[in-house]
């Protein structure tokens, strides 16, 4: 009797233990943080450069912190987010950094913050939300212009950390 009571207590304690430790897995929870590692290998088509770089970006509210940094890369016109499944061209849809665009940081490294109402989000009127869903469904690509290489010189695909 006393080892069918042992027994009982073991088999309901782990149950405990078991249902505990999936509390800890919620997968309900959407991406807010995401990176991509930038190459020549990664444009459609490829380009063949020593160029590389990183860029990361982490998603709270209405906002999007991301950092861009690149080496080896010569005469940066302009770096954005496009909108797009791996290996395909997609239209710009976020810009991150370049010449001549107000509020954004330098291409050679840099960190910004994009909010709602942010004026680089209004690339063909794309809204905050649909961007983020874009992001977060891994369709989106952060690409870096530069002047030898106008349709970009260095690419990655925006991956889930």
């Amino acid at each position: 009797m006393r080892t069918r009571h042992g027994l009982t207590l073991a088999v309901a304690a782990l149950f405990v233990a078991i249902t505990a430790c999936g509390e800890d897995d919620d997968t309900t929870e959407p991406a807010t943080d995401f990176q991509a590692t930038l190459t020549g290998a990664e444009e459609e088509p490829p380009v063949t450069t020593t160029a590389s770089g990183s860029a990361t970006l982490s998603i709270a509210g209405d906002e999007i912190v991301y950092r861009v940094e690149v080496t080896d890369l010569e005469n940066v016109l302009v770096s954005h987010i496009h909108i797009a499944e791996p290996g395909v061209n997609g239209p710009v849809r976020m810009n991150l950094c370049g010449i001549g665009l107000p509020d954004v940081p330098d291409c050679q490294g840099g960190t910004g913050v994009l909010v709602e109402s942010s004026n680089s989000l209004t690339q063909d009127g794309i809204s905050f939300d649909s961007l983020v869903s874009a992001i977060r469904a891994g369709n989106a690509y952060v690409n870096v212009h530069t002047t030898q290489h106008t349709g970009g010189e260095i690419r990655g695909q925006l991956e889930a950390e």
